[in-house]
């Protein structure tokens, strides 16, 4: 019975286990899509937030991942984030975005950007 029982058990655990990987899949696919600046933007104009009352947490170390503010993924060639980047300075340019308060976001894109350049040591 015992033998019986802990089969039954490591099974369970192991059903539990697939079903928090494709949980975990979800979360991450619904994490990119919340988290693009392109979807942030979208949110913003749909709200009509004025993000320039947001305080500059620009440049700050501690979690910031320069990749994730560009919608890239760190494998992403050095021509993949030069258009990126070039694509987000035209939207999010207070000029051409059609939207106030942009300026916060560019400011955090330029300074993912920056970062970057840094550390592939680019001229």
């Amino acid at each position: 019975m015992d033998d019986e029982f802990m089969r039954t058990l490591e099974e369970q655990c192991r059903r539990l286990e697939a079903i928090q990987e494709e949980a975990l899949g979800w979360l991450d696919a619904l994490r990119r899509e919340i988290f693009s600046p392109e979807a942030f933007l979208r949110f913003v104009v749909g709200k009509e937030i004025d993000l320039s009352s947001i305080p500059g947490m620009v440049g700050q170390s501690k979690g910031f991942d320069a990749y994730r503010v560009l919608g890239l993924e760190k494998t992403a060639t050095d021509d993949e984030v030069r258009t990126r980047y070039r694509d987000l300075l035209k939207k999010l340019h207070p000029d051409t975005a059609g939207v106030r308060g942009t300026d916060f976001l560019l400011q955090m894109m330029i300074a993912a950007y920056q970062q970057i350049a840094k550390q592939r040591e680019w001229q």
